[in-house]
């Protein structure tokens, strides 16, 4: 019988992966802390010992039905169209997961909940997954999942529940990636910064949405996942990055609103061009 044996919310923004010392000098002198963070994510997954990653990738924008990257391996380079010049040729290389895939599949339509496993190699990759994954991965296999924006929040869940029990039916050790921002508006094209670290949670676009995202990290350390839940319109309002669908299926897999698990924040809370960023860590045990 599989297990989910911890999970997180990450930061995936394409500044992550820029050289260091561009991220310093936009750092006012100081990298990002979501660098040193990922080392702290990495410390926390080395003692719960997974073989698989689930990672909800807020970028995989589907529609009508929710999809799985159910592939044996996947491997090449990505340029992203959004912002080419930050990401250019970056290279990934990395085990996919084709037996969850398939089960998630399978419970799917058992439960006639419109997802599909996706088996293409070369079905195109988003950085949410590429960034974490160059940063975490350690020979891990790889489920990414799909943010299917015709859905609303009770199909996010319904989706968790799903991925929950395509795992408990695997023999996989799962660890939950969450791969997304907080909120996620973004400032405008004249924006000036008014803070000189360009990471600085003053540069956040909306003092509302900073407001709410320090809100909602101390509901999750907390483990209040149900008041979080029954907000989650202000999420959505405050513009969470995919819909907030990273963390509603990942809840979804942990059991809704009955999850209590505690985050653990294991990284400095960040602007990233107006957007919220943090590393939050789960602990299942």
């Amino acid at each position: 019988m599989g297990q989910i044996v911890g999970a997180a919310i990450v930061s995936h923004h394409p500044g992550l992966v820029q050289p260091r010392e561009v991220r310093v000098q936009r750092g006012n002198g100081r990298d990002s802390d979501l660098i040193e963070g990922f080392d702290r994510v990495r410390n926390r997954i080395d003692a719960v010992k997974p073989d698989t990653f689930v990672l909800f990738d807020t970028h995989w924008i589907t529609t009508g039905m929710h999809l799985v990257a159910g592939a044996a391996h996947y491997k090449g380079h990505y340029t992203s169209s959004e912002l080419p010049f930050s990401m250019s040729r970056f290279a990934y290389d990395y085990r996919g997961a084709p037996g969850l895939g398939r089960l998630v599949e399978e419970v799917a339509q058992e439960r006639k909940v419109q997802a599909r496993n996706v088996t293409d190699e070369t079905l195109p990759l988003q950085y949410p997954t590429i960034n974490v994954i160059h940063y975490l991965g350690r020979g891990e296999k790889v489920l990414s999942v799909g943010t299917c924006q015709t859905a609303q929040f009770r199909h996010f869940l319904q989706m968790g529940e799903v991925v929950a029990e395509a795992i408990r039916r695997s023999d996989a050790r799962v660890v939950l990636l969450a791969s997304g921002a907080m909120s996620h508006k973004f400032y405008d094209l004249d924006h000036v910064p008014p803070h000189p670290r360009i990471w600085h949670p003053d540069n956040v676009s909306d003092p509302g949405n900073r407001a709410l995202d320090l809100e909602v990290l101390g509901f999750w350390k907390e483990g209040r996942h149900d008041i979080v839940l029954d907000r989650f319109p202000e999420l959505e309002a405050a513009k969470y990055e995919g819909h907030g669908a990273h963390y509603a299926q990942m809840m979804g897999a942990l059991g809704g609103k009955a999850c209590k698990a505690r985050g653990i924040q294991l990284a400095e809370y960040e602007n990233a061009a107006g957007t919220g960023n943090v590393h939050v860590w789960f602990d299942l045990h």
